[in-house]
């Protein structure tokens, strides 16, 4: 898995509003018997990958953020995100639908000093609830990079 996100090659398809990279695996990083320490591995390697992809960014593009969530506790859910349309960029961060809202977690709180990650990404966490005819879907979304001034 490590290996397969090194090998992540941002700013080759830069159509449409924003460009997104998945976690290369099955769902083996939310397994119950992968160790915390593969798990806490995992998230340093995204945000590695996440600070690689801001170095890298090509001066000639227009608009460009990026942007990575970690998932919590579904790690397998987690996007690195590069936004080539500012509109998308702003709206993508308001979620106060009926169906899908994002309450905001104290900045006392933080998912990489928990698990001894340095970075010196911006953090943003949010508690993220999802309702569907059938469930109720909670989570929490650690965004990291470069994130709108909340």
């Amino acid at each position: 898995m490590f290996k397969e996100i090194d090998k992540f090659t941002p700013f080759e398809r830069i159509v449409g509003e924003f460009e997104e990279f998945k976690v290369p695996s099955d769902m083996f990083i939310e397994h119950r018997c992968t160790s915390g320490k593969i798990k806490t591995e995992f998230c340093r390697k995204w945000l590695e990958t996440t600070e690689r992809f801001i170095a890298d960014k090509p001066s000639d593009i227009k608009f460009c953020k990026v942007t990575s969530v970690l998932s919590f506790p579904n790690l397998w859910s987690s996007k690195i995100i590069i936004f080539y349309d500012e509109k998308y960029w702003s709206e993508f961060w308001n979620r106060t639908e009926l169906y899908q809202y994002w309450t905001p977690i104290s900045n006392d709180i933080s998912f990489v000093r928990k698990r001894n990650i340095k970075t010196s990404l911006q953090e943003y966490g949010y508690y993220e609830k999802f309702i569907d005819e059938d469930f109720i879907f909670k989570d929490e979304l650690w965004f990291y990079g470069e994130l709108p001034c909340i």
